[in-house]
């Protein structure tokens, strides 16, 4: 753990050039060390504020001191990949799951009644990130029987809508197509 903190310290110093290719450093919003890469190298995700209630997601692949020094360009971008409320409670986030794949966060729970919380599941296959879940959970501050929950594997083709088991095609859904304007018609939100 130790060795991931110094990297991302050092991949966040203001000096660096990976810094540079995404945005200036105030406007990072979460960065983590995941391994994405087919032989097992550190690879580093990082959401950044698009100042259009979005962000936008720069993965980087393979990287050590040396691809740091030398000024890193992302192996993918995702515009939008993220909503941003731009407010405690609405700021969006990155994690790993206990399998290592990077968690897309995004939520509302600071603002109205209507409050909700998304993840997107998303790995690494055949050298494209490709969604493979998607969780999707609302409710009501006022009506607690109004909540609403969503949770799709798209690899197995299973889920859970508003707790009972549902059958989904199983798809392959690359994440550079992934669109929040457009969410899963099985989870019916």
């Amino acid at each position: 753990m130790r060795l991931h903190l110094a990297f991302l310290a050092a991949l966040l110093s203001s000096a660096s050039p990976v810094v540079a290719e995404t945005a200036p450093l105030e406007r990072i919003l979460s960065a983590t060390p995941i391994y994405l890469s087919d032989g097992g190298g550190r690879d580093l995700a990082v959401l950044v504020d698009n100042l259009d209630d979005g962000a936008d997601l720069y993965v980087y692949l393979g990287l050590d001191q040396d691809a740091l020094r030398a000024g890193a360009k992302p192996a993918f971008v995702k515009k939008n990949a993220a909503w941003n409320g731009g407010m405690a409670g609405q700021r969006p986030s990155l994690a790993v799951s206990d399998k290592g794949s990077l968690l897309i966060k995004s939520e509302n729970d600071s603002i109205g009644r209507d409050r909700w919380s998304e993840t997107l599941t998303v790995i690494r296959r055949n050298g494209a990130l490709i969604v493979a879940g998607f969780t999707y959970a609302t409710r009501d501050t006022i009506d607690p029987n109004a909540g609403k929950s969503c949770d799709l594997n798209f690899l197995a083709g299973k889920g859970t809508r508003n707790g009972k088991k549902i059958e989904i095609k199983a798809r392959t859904i690359p994440l550079a197509d992934w669109s929040d304007d457009n969410p899963p018609k099985e989870c019916e939100r």
